[in-house]
């Protein structure tokens, strides 16, 4: 490869200083290692180990489920205040972009606060969680905050949450159990979108979605907008999956399914290690994809989707 790629990595997470030790919304590390949760509360973190591996931009999310769990009321007031400190993040901050949090089941209040959040804030997307009190993404109560995306034209990445009988998960295969219910509730919101009329009614909404929900595939292509024919005949729907690492083996599956415009590289970070630029390139190579593949997965399609906005405004001029 003649000049090194240019990696965005769309899946990163950092906790406002109100939600971090000694904050007014203080989270316990959980079931994070201490070197974990002190990452995800230290923005400086990200940068330096991102900077020391190679990577142009990590785009932030806070999400709905880190504060509040994945059931009950939410208080608007911290999901404002966690919004306008990812505005200021990543306004002071070349390498960073940030997704606004907002709880999508909340109907017009999240709407709001998304609309708020996108044209006075300035950031880039949301972040939202793939399920909350037994709904998922096609529930009529996600309808209004899905519309300001659209309207807006900037991506939306729907979170995987814990699945509801996660200790029972958890009892069983330790804590990967709790990682594979959480991508069955990825999954299943994955699912939820595309057997609805949403994509067809808002065709400037754009989703990603985790590899943890990548096993939703195998349901996707029993038919209907990612059958067989479907997918060789049809444009493909806004729809979009993360890497979760560089594991070849997996980007091979992902782009083979839903195509290299439609892959984005991610990590999860502070769960996983930032993407190192050598064995990035190295492992898109083992996966079989083109020179121009690889641009594509390690930051192009990342760049488009944060650029559409933009592209939108221009357009209207």
């Amino acid at each position: 490869m003649s000049t090194p790629l240019d990696i965005v990595d769309i899946h990163t997470h950092l906790w406002p200083p109100a939600w971090g030790p000694g904050g007014k919304y203080a989270k316990p590390a959980g079931a994070f290692s201490p070197e974990i949760y002190r990452k995800i509360t230290t923005p400086a973190a990200l940068v330096e180990e991102f900077a020391a591996a190679g990577v142009s931009l990590a785009v932030v999310t806070s999400t709905i489920e880190s504060l509040f769990g994945a059931e009950g009321a939410v208080d608007f007031a911290a999901i404002r205040e966690a919004n306008e400190w990812l505005a200021e993040l990543a306004a002071n901050q070349p390498s960073l972009a940030a997704f606004a949090v907002t709880d999508v089941f909340a109907g017009d209040e999240s709407a709001r606060e998304a609309e708020r959040a996108i044209v006075n804030l300035g950031l880039s997307g949301l972040v939202i969680d793939s399920s909350r009190n037994g709904k998922f993404l096609a529930d009529p109560s996600a309808r209004p905050t899905l519309e300001v995306a659209a309207r807006h034209r900037v991506p939306v990445f729907v979170h995987p949450v814990a699945h509801p009988n996660s200790d029972v998960l958890i009892a069983g295969a330790g804590m990967l159990g709790n990682s594979l219910g959480r991508g069955l509730m990825n999954g299943v919101a994955f699912l939820s979108i595309i057997q609805s009329p949403i994509l067809q009614e808002l065709p400037d909404l754009h989703l990603i979605f985790a590899t943890l929900g990548l096993g939703g595939i195998v349901q996707a292509a029993r038919g209907g907008l990612y059958g067989r024919a479907e997918r060789k005949h049809q444009p493909r729907p806004n729809i979009y999956f993360d890497t979760m690492g560089d594991d070849p083996a997996i980007v091979r599956t992902l782009v083979g399914f839903f195509g290299a415009d439609r892959v984005l590289a991610g990590t999860d970070w502070p769960i996983l290690p930032a993407l190192q630029a050598q064995s990035l390139a190295a492992n898109l190579t083992e996966a079989g994809l083109s020179d121009a593949d690889q641009r594509l997965v390690a930051g192009g399609n990342a760049r488009l989707l944060l650029g559409l906005r933009d592209a939108k405004a221009e357009a209207a001029e």
